[in-house]
């Protein structure tokens, strides 16, 4: 079987999707599949599926909705497992999405040319399906554990651009990079990369512009002024010509 939380909450079976219908099961599923191989405390899947409003015999509840997600899986399941004080499921690295994905982003700190860390952290990135955990009904995933994977994703994709910039590719990242700005516009890393990009496609007026652009944003909505990083690049663009 594999797994997937990079997105939707997904299972497949030998290629074949697997309905994870009820919300309550795709919440218990999560929790496992972000600690593979590791119990999960009920004190703790109790909070995630029910938040602070757990029903009396919540123990009980929890049981059975772990009864019904064994059920739901199957015979081709891999071990969920009953451990002391909570649960775990037992998987192998290929199995899950986030797995491989983790993977993928340790082998690129190990290499050193730009096309091959762009190349794995592409092939790491298009593991991604939409937003994590999407549509799983648990206020306590959402906000502890969302933020955590899409900071993964960004640090990710910032990495990359900076592989694709070393080797030239300048023209074909300004409309990626200014996707990016606008949906993460506080963050100073994706406006630099636009800068360069827009600075070695020859078009210097208009990476003048971007900085003048975040400078103004970064003053409105925090009263700071831009950091190091890009105050270096905007004087390197300065000094070029």
């Amino acid at each position: 079987m594999e797994f997937g939380v990079l997105g939707q909450v997904e299972v497949r079976a030998s290629g074949k999707p697997v309905t994870i219908g009820a919300a309550k099961l795709r919440a218990l599923l999560a929790s496992l599949l972000l600690r593979p191989n590791r119990t999960v405390t009920t004190p703790m899947l109790i909070e995630r599926l029910w938040g602070d409003r757990p029903p009396q015999r919540g123990v009980a509840a929890l049981q059975n909705y772990v009864l019904r997600l064994r059920q739901t899986l199957g015979a081709a399941s891999p071990a969920l497992r009953t451990t002391p004080g909570g649960y775990s499921i037992e998987l192998r690295p290929e199995q899950l999405d986030l797995w491989r994905f983790e993977q993928l982003i340790t082998a690129a700190d190990s290499l050193t040319g730009p096309a091959e860390i762009s190349a794995t952290l592409t092939e790491a990135l298009a593991l991604w399906r939409g937003p994590a955990l999407e549509g799983v009904a648990s206020e306590l995933l959402q906000r502890q554990e969302v933020p955590r994977l899409e900071e993964l994703r960004l640090s990710a994709v910032e990495r990359r651009v900076e592989a694709d910039l070393l080797l030239g590719r300048h023209s074909m990242l300004v409309a990626e990079l200014r996707a990016l700005t606008g949906e993460h516009p506080l963050r100073e890393q994706f406006w630099r990369q636009l800068m360069i990009a827009l600075g070695g496609s020859g078009r210097r007026a208009e990476a003048l512009a971007t900085y003048r652009s975040v400078s103004r944003l970064l003053s409105e909505e925090l009263g700071l002024d831009p950091g190091p990083e890009l105050r270096e690049q905007h004087a390197a663009i300065l000094a070029a010509y």
